[in-house]
């Protein structure tokens, strides 16, 4: 039988959550049945892309001149560009859900079905991102040429009918795949980070910038921090408001407590030291990183507005109280066996069943 056919339209496989969620599912099983298409707009890389399939081919194209950003899609569609993708394919991703090229090139093609991820809060988004904001201007007429979207968390699908004006568009919740056999075994790998085993370790990775809540996380772990001195905080992770935190540290006299490693390809030879993990952002599309965590066994620390981004995982009422009772215990590997089960099915429910049949919220 003839494969059927995916194009995936993702803007680069740098740094981020969504980037790494995507060379998940491209590592994984899920696929496999399906010739697989990756459009990439970047040649930079920075995630290893060794395990994905044979069937995954991978494609560069040109991007856009970045002022394009500004110009609304409706304009954008009308268009011409790209001439050489094929419209040969049973269905379309936008996994970036963000760029104009990767929304041109999937509402562009006739034959496919044309499927949109939500990764993040629209409302939030646009509450505490100003660039966000400016974008959506332009892009917000893109959603109208989608047959469906696949949400990362029922959180996040509220807002994005509020704020799309798809108010009855069928909607799959997919969480991430989380590659648990990669962190297990990345985990085991050496790191020239070594911790302190007699003192109550605390990691958080993410971009350092607003949406991360690390103002939160920092000020949280300094009122603990004078309650218990054995705490430490080891931050993996860059971005814009890195130096401002770096220097914020210092002043409250935190250098030889919190640590700032910077981005790392492998951070889970580190997180497998820590005792707990720490996560206190604004708001999510899903809390990725916890679910990496959990696999490695650390106990989770997040506030309870998080949980309506990660289904099944319970936050705290208090990040201080938690951090302060934080006690060492043995750390059990999972490998989010249900987790990845649910996952499956929801992709057979976005793939191969009818749209009429498909989990509409």
């Amino acid at each position: 039988m003839k494969r059927k056919k995916i194009a995936i339209f993702q803007a680069n496989l740098n740094v981020g959550g969504i980037q790494r969620s995507l060379v998940n599912l491209l590592s994984s099983d899920i696929l496999n049945e399906y010739e697989v298409d990756l459009y990439l707009f970047s040649r930079d890389i920075f995630y290893d892309i060794s395990r994905f399939k044979e069937n995954i081919h991978i494609f560069f194209l040109k991007p856009f001149p970045y002022w394009f950003r500004f110009i609304p899609f409706g304009i954008i569609k009308k268009l011409s560009f790209y001439k050489n993708i094929p419209d040969i394919y049973d269905f379309v991703f936008d996994f970036d859900s963000y760029r104009q090229e990767c929304a041109y090139c999937t509402t562009k093609m006739l034959k496919p079905k044309k499927i949109l991820w939500i990764h993040n809060d629209m409302e939030q988004e646009l509450r505490f991102n100003k660039k966000y904001r400016v974008l959506y201007l332009f892009m917000k007429g893109k959603f109208q040429f989608y047959d469906t979207f696949a949400a990362v968390s029922k959180g996040v699908v509220n807002p994005f009918r509020s704020y799309s004006g798809q108010k009855e568009a069928p909607i799959v919740i997919i969480p991430n795949i989380i590659n648990t056999e990669e962190i297990l075994d990345k985990s085991s790998e050496v790191t020239d980070i070594t911790v302190d085993p007699m003192c109550c370790n605390v990691i958080c990775v993410g971009r350092i910038y607003v949406q991360k809540g690390y103002d939160f996380l920092l000020k949280d772990f300094y009122a603990a921090y004078q309650k218990r001195k054995d705490l430490r905080c080891y931050i993996v992770g860059d971005g814009p408001d890195a130096d401002y935190y770096k220097k914020w540290v210092k002043n409250y006299g935190l250098s030889n407590v919190v640590y700032f490693l910077g981005n790392r390809k492998n951070p889970f030879s580190i997180m497998k030291q820590m005792d707990a993990f720490c996560l206190e952002s604004r708001y999510e599309g899903q809390g990725l990183v916890l679910w990496e965590a959990k696999c490695l066994g650390l106990q989770l620390i997040f506030p309870k507005r998080l949980e309506k981004y990660n289904s099944s995982l319970a936050g705290v009422d208090s990040v201080v109280e938690a951090l302060v009772k934080l006690e060492k215990k043995e750390k059990k590997q999972n490998h989010l066996i249900e987790y990845h089960e649910n996952i499956v099915k929801q992709y057979g429910n976005l793939l191969w069943d009818s749209f009429e049949n498909r989990c509409n919220i």
